[in-house]
């Protein structure tokens, strides 16, 4: 026996079956852009990375570099994130090589195209791999056998290692891991997979790997209109055997990917010239895909996407050939099967459907169209001998279709499945299994038929919806129905993921796609299907209705006076009290509704305004500061006496959209109503059930009390004449899923205007040029948003990004003061919320009115260059002289401070880490401000609830340094760790004002 065998058979050279329990995290880079042309890598180039300087950093353990691939490695994913941040990879843009072919197809050609899912994994979806003396060992989560085998291939190209030294172990796979199949694709699982042995190979050490999606991408494929399914071009990769050994036709495609699964990102980068395919797709049919020299493929272009899309493809040409020929569609692809069983299946199929007589499944409904399609597909399987043998399966699918909203549903499936193939030991000949109206079909269908996911949907990461039955809070006094709230209530699934259910699903999207044009003329070639696309096609094709001119002139005139209407019952100071419930059933609210109301709260953080400190949560009671007086929050939880438990949910929402209390009065602006009103219906909704949903608590909170003429409420009604719009979100169709996303966020529930926008004398939110240039918030400064991509220090997206999800980065600095709670807010959510965020701030133009960084008004003004007066000229020498004694006596002073007070925290490459990350002042954003008040605020109170545990915190000096001192360790860090920057004025006076208010909070 050799020894390599030796070694795998006591367990891959004596790695531990059971999963490492001491293990380092790795974060590996990607290009800016990434191309494969099907043989080798065609996208960035990497030229340099601080490989050396973040090697020095605390925590982390190794960087990495092969080729075009780099990574780090470090003792926490939070070190691993800060270090990665920190390599600051130069990159050669992709066009320095042959580019892949893009824009748009050619005249003679027919684009078909698959958008692919984006669906972010489960939380904790990772991949550990312990590679060691020339022998892997890998811990997967729960996955296919087919995903492992292209697993266990791949990482033997990546490693350079036999297949037989990689061992796979699927970690937990029980019926509480099994779901991940869902959400983790197949491409990302083989990413963090190769990622993490790579980066394991260089250190020897067990290296996790977390799961991430990337960007959602389309799979096109450009079809020649001149081709001709029955006169074949010749290709080299046709002439596939059929079902019976006959030949199959064949038909090149122009593709922009190469039919075949890319490999993995670090194989790619890794190794550039030697990077072929990691899988072939299965389908064996008469349609073939050729690929071009220059071609590109989607990041999240796996093996059964890719059979999909061929299949969606060939059977939609067909479908469309037939009709330009006058020929019965269903009929002329009956004709031109080969015989053999596939050509029996279909023909099953058909007569189970009760095709094709005309009428037999009765009149559509009113005013609804009506269509039946039909597909096939031929896929290689593997026999449990392990021989690999074709099985057909086929399709009649039928849909309604309501031309006004261009909305599709499939109402009727048929589908066949030829298996007897697969079972080589049995005699007796077994029937073809067909199905039909299953649920289990219908879904499947279904998920084809949904248009880009809605600027308020809702992606959660601690619920299932298989644990969900149905659920809408039902038409109650009061309420509104939720069925939005749950969109699994009727059975469809709305987010256009396409779920391959092994090769019985794949004939799914072209006959649906079939099916809607026999019910429409119209063809749709992308898939999942948009209902607005049909809509705008099925209204050109509509003729203008005439119209009665004086009808449509006395609905212009009731419009009118409805506005009217509208407007002044807006303006009337004097609101009518609701009556008050007995509160909603809080049982009739779906586990959905709840869970996504709580992101709705997580979003606008609504906890941290409405918990005074020691106080039960959302009990109310916080006192906030404002230039009018000192305004106290509500309690918010369910209590019938001092909370909302008797409120409406027409009161809630008047509440929530027009600042107005249940009892009629106006509630002041501190409350942020003038961004709660953007919330959509459902999301309004879900937010009323899961604050009703939570324990009541009894909490009378203090009274506000402001002076006259704040304390008369009713002139709030004119400042919401004058300042609030209450109109929800409107989305901008131009607008992408992501960026109209993260605006609703941005301007809804997150309210980031309330303190990132500056205020005029009135306390109402600037606009226009102003909108996020910056604001104040509980004395902190809050910097300008709109010039995050474009200011001093601009941020790139993934620091933006990695600063919201944890609080830090270390460009910019830590998270402090009212930004720390926004954090722990934010980490409820998934991340693809987050990146919507970071795309939408990434995108605002700088604001002329970014009027922030301008010293407060207590700043002592700097001298004046230039002629002094006369009077002074004599003794300005003097003064001179005087003037650089103290300037010097001050610096070392505060040098003298700063380096017993923080350099053992601070000092970059000295000491060890004493209470979590170690923040290099040079790189805070605070110090490079034009105002010292946030760094002020940091020395005297510290960060004592840090926005991540895993950042520590840093005590307060308040108690420990007077004001002179904290000015001149001020004065002293702006000087060493800001030196382009002008010298802020004499802080003093600012200091005793922010030490004073610490003090009275």
């Amino acid at each position: 026996m050799s020894a390599n065998a030796c070694a795998a058979s006591s367990g891959n050279a004596g790695l531990p079956a059971a999963l490492p329990a001491d293990l380092l995290h790795g974060i590996a880079l990607r290009a800016p852009e990434l191309a494969w042309d099907g043989t080798r890598y065609r996208g960035s180039q990497l030229l340099g990375a601080r490989l050396a300087e973040v090697r020095t950093l605390a925590g982390v353990v190794a960087t990495v570099q092969h080729m075009h691939f780099v990574g780090v490695l470090a003792v926490s994913p939070l070190y691993a994130r800060q270090a990665a941040a920190d390599l600051a990879p130069v990159w050669q843009a992709a066009h320095a090589f042959e580019t892949p072919r893009s824009g748009p197809p050619d005249a003679d050609q027919v684009r078909y195209g698959l958008r692919l899912p984006s669906v972010d994994p489960s939380p904790g979806s990772r991949v550990t791999a312990w590679s060691l003396n020339g022998h892997t060992s890998v811990w997967l989560p729960a996955c296919t056998q087919a995903v492992q085998q292209i697993l266990r291939r791949e990482l033997a190209a990546v490693l350079q290692q036999p297949e037989a030294t990689i061992r796979l172990a699927v970690v937990g796979a029980d019926d509480a891991l099994v779901g991940e199949l869902d959400v983790v694709h197949p491409l990302d699982l083989m990413d963090a997979a190769a990622d993490a042995a790579l980066l394991s190979q260089a250190v020897g050490r067990p290296v996790c790997v977390a799961c991430h999606t990337e960007a959602a991408d389309e799979l096109v494929l450009y079809v020649p209109q001149a081709a001709d399914l029955i006169e074949p071009v010749p290709s080299p990769a046709a002439m596939a055997p059929g079902a019976d050994g006959d030949q199959a036709l064949t038909t090149v495609f122009a593709a922009d990917a190469p039919w075949a699964m890319r490999p993995s990102l670090a194989r790619l980068l890794s190794q550039p010239a030697q990077a072929r395919a990691a899988a072939q797709p299965t389908v064996h049919s008469d349609v073939a895909v050729q690929a071009g020299k220059q071609a590109s493929v989607p990041l999240r272009a796996s093996v059964d996407e890719l059979n999909a899309a061929q299949v969606f493809a060939q059977e939609s040409l067909w479908h469309e050939q037939a009709l330009a020929r006058d020929e019965d569609p269903m009929a002329w692809r009956l004709q031109h099967l080969p015989e053999g069983q596939g050509r029996a299946l279909a023909r099953q199929v058909v007569e189970q459907a009760g095709l094709p007589a005309a009428d037999d499944g009765g009149a559509p409904r009113p005013g609804m169209l009506r269509g039946t399609g039909f597909a096939t597909a031929q896929v290689q399987c593997v026999d449990e001998s392990g021989t690999a043998r074709m099985v057909w399966s086929a399709w009649v699918a039928e849909v309604t279709v309501q031309p006004q909203t261009g909305q599709v549903d499939v109402t009727r499936v048929v589908a066949g499945h030829d298996s007897q193939h697969l079972h080589p030991a049995q005699r007796a000949p077994i029937l073809p299994e067909i199905e039909q109206q299953t649920p289990r079909l219908l879904a499947n269908a279904r998920r084809l038929l949904a248009g880009p996911p809605a600027f308020d949907d809702w992606s959660s990461p601690a619920i299932n919806a298989a644990d969900e039955q149905t659920g809408a809070l039902s038409r109650r006094e009061g309420a509104k129905d939720l069925s939005r709230v749950d969109p699994a209530a009727d059975g469809l699934v709305t987010q256009g993921q396409l779920g391959l259910d092994g090769v019985v699903t794949l004939p799914a999207a072209a006959a649906i796609a079939n099916a809607i044009q026999d019910a429409t003329g119209v063809r749709l070639r992308q898939v999942p299907f948009d209902s607005e696309q049909l809509r705008l096609a099925l209204a050109d094709r509509r003729r203008e209705r005439t119209r009665n001119p004086l009808a449509r002139g006395w609905v212009w005139l009731a419009a009118g006076m409805a506005g009217l209407a509208g407007m002044a019952a807006a303006l009337w100071p004097m609101k009518p009290a609701l009556p008050l419930t007995a509160g909603p059933d809080v049982s009739l609210y779906s586990m959905r509704a709840i869970e996504r109301g709580r992101l709705v709260a997580a979003a606008g953080d609504c906890v941290a305004c409405h918990t005074a400190p020691g106080g039960k949560a959302n009990a109310g009671g916080l006192a906030l500061d404002t230039p009018f007086g000192t305004i106290y929050t509500t309690n918010i939880t369910p209590d019938n006496d001092t909370g909302i438990g008797r409120w409406s949910y027409t009161a809630f929402e008047r509440a929530m959209r027009h600042g107005v209390h249940q009892d009629g009065r106006q509630l002041y602006p501190a409350f942020p109503y003038t961004a709660y009103a953007k919330l959509s219906d459902a999301d309004m909704q879900a937010l009323y059930g899961y604050l009703m949903s939570q324990p009541a608590v009894r909490a009378e909170p203090p009274k506000t009390q402001l002076a006259f003429p704040f304390n008369f409420r009713p002139l709030l009604a004119g400042w919401n004449a004058l300042f609030h719009d209450a109109t929800p979100f409107t989305p901008d169709s131009s607008r992408s899923a992501q960026w109209l996303r993260g605006a609703y966020l941005v301007q809804g529930a997150g309210h980031c205007a309330a303190c990132h926008s500056p205020r005029n004398r009135l306390g109402a939110e600037k606009t226009g040029e102003h909108y996020l240039a910056g604001g104040e918030a509980e004395g902190w400064t809050a910097p300008a948003l709109n010039q995050l991509a474009t200011g001093a220090r601009a941020w790139t997206a993934d620091e933006l990004f990695q600063y919201l999800r944890t609080g830090y980065s270390p460009r910019h600095g830590v998270a402090a003061g009212p930004m720390a709670p926004v954090i722990h807010g934010l980490a409820e959510l998934p991340d693809s919320d987050v990146k919507a965020i970071t795309t939408y701030l990434l995108d605002l133009p700088q604001g002329a009115g970014a009027t922030v960084a301008q010293p407060p008004a207590d700043f002592t003004p700097a001298p004046a260059s230039g002629a002094q007066p006369a009077s002074h000229a004599a003794a300005q020498p003097a003064i001179a002289a005087a003037t650089i004694h103290s300037l010097q006596g001050r610096r070392a002073n505060g040098e003298r401070v700063y380096q017993n007070a923080c350099a053992v925290c601070h000092e970059a490459g000295s000491g060890p880490t004493l209470f979590g990350v170690k923040p290099l002042l040079s790189s805070n954003t605070n110090l490079h401000a034009a105002s010292p008040d946030n760094l002020i605020q940091v020395i005297l109170n510290g960060i004592q609830t840090p926005a991540n545990d895993e950042l520590g915190y840093m005590p307060g000096f308040k108690d420990a340094l007077d004001d002179r001192q904290i000015a001149d360790l001020v004065g002293y860090l702006r000087e060493r760790h800001a030196p382009g920057k002008d010298p802020w004025p004499d802080p003093t006076n600012t200091i005793s004002r922010l030490r004073e208010h610490a003090e009275l909070n």
